[in-house]
């Protein structure tokens, strides 16, 4: 997961239930929210408030793509947070800015400081020791080591607070189990993800769930379901205005007939794909 989109996701809880003490209007923000980068970083200079000067500069370095000096950057934070949450968020963005520069094992020291620290709360912290657990999930999927992803998706998933963090340990605990070529557990949670991020509304990571759910019947051997499932999609898709998850589906039929030796059609799904790729300038369904 991203950091935007983490941040996103944590500000509107946080600042509805007041417990958060960043000032998410200063210079900084508002440079970053019409997309000046380069000015964000200037005006976060000159925010007197240490904490938010120097958590509001991780951000903007963070969208620079600068993720190691947004590493630096909210770690100059932490000690400067005036309540326990906002020294806990400079961690959080700490790790994930860490993972991004590649640097996986500092990551997940971070992380776990984090899980540590809020743990210390009883409970009051419940969330954010969801996120460390989550984000901690993530990295290791990265690294493949699937026993600490499923440690980590699992805890996290007991502690999530809504469909949004439920659908997201789903997701991680289906890709886990894959690592391990335990496809039946992968795909009883890709399904478990796939109806959760539909309900929620979340169709392009519904689509992107059960492309893996195809994938994982097809390990399994259920080539049926498989090719059910990726024409099922298709057509959503193509109901729901989706002509990326359409022209996606298509792909991956025409591989799997490619695999079971009906090049064909699997030739044929595959151009019809790429055909509607290239009319929205999918570049990456056609390079992959």
């Amino acid at each position: 997961m991203k950091l935007e989109t983490t941040l996103i996701t944590s500000f509107i809880l946080l600042f509805s239930n007041n417990i958060y003490s960043y000032n998410i209007n200063n210079g900084c923000e508002n440079k970053l929210n019409n997309g000046l980068i380069n000015e964000a970083i200037l005006e976060a200079k000159k925010i007197e408030n240490q904490y938010d000067s120097n958590f509001c500069l991780g951000k903007a370095l963070y969208r620079s793509s600068d993720y190691l000096n947004a590493a630096n950057a909210f770690a100059t934070s932490e000690p400067l947070a005036e309540l326990p949450v906002d020294q806990m968020f400079s961690m959080l963005y700490q790790g994930i800015s860490l993972r991004d520069n590649g640097s996986y094992q500092d990551a997940i020291k971070v992380f776990t400081k984090g899980f540590e620290t809020a743990k210390l709360g009883n409970s009051k912290y419940m969330q954010m020791e969801q996120r460390f657990l989550n984000q901690s999930g993530q990295t290791y999927l990265i690294l493949k080591d699937s026993q600490n992803a499923l440690d980590s998706f699992t805890k996290a998933a007991r502690l999530s607070a809504n469909d949004d963090e439920r659908a997201s340990n789903f997701e991680g605990l289906a890709k886990s189990y894959a690592i391990d070529n335990q496809y039946d557990s992968a795909i009883e949670f890709s399904v478990k993800a796939s109806n959760t991020y539909q309900r929620i509304g979340d169709l392009g990571k519904y689509a992107d769930m059960e492309i893996n759910k195809a994938k994982y019947y097809f390990k399994a051997g259920n080539t049926e379901l498989s090719i059910k499932t990726l024409e099922s999609l298709e057509s959503f898709a193509k109901k729901n205005g989706g002509t990326y998850y359409e022209a996606k589906a298509l792909i991956e039929q025409g591989s799997i007939y490619n695999q079971l030796g009906n090049t064909d059609l699997g030739s044929a799904k595959s151009k019809q794909g790429i055909a509607l790729a290239k009319q929205i300038g999918a570049n990456d369904l056609i390079t992959n």
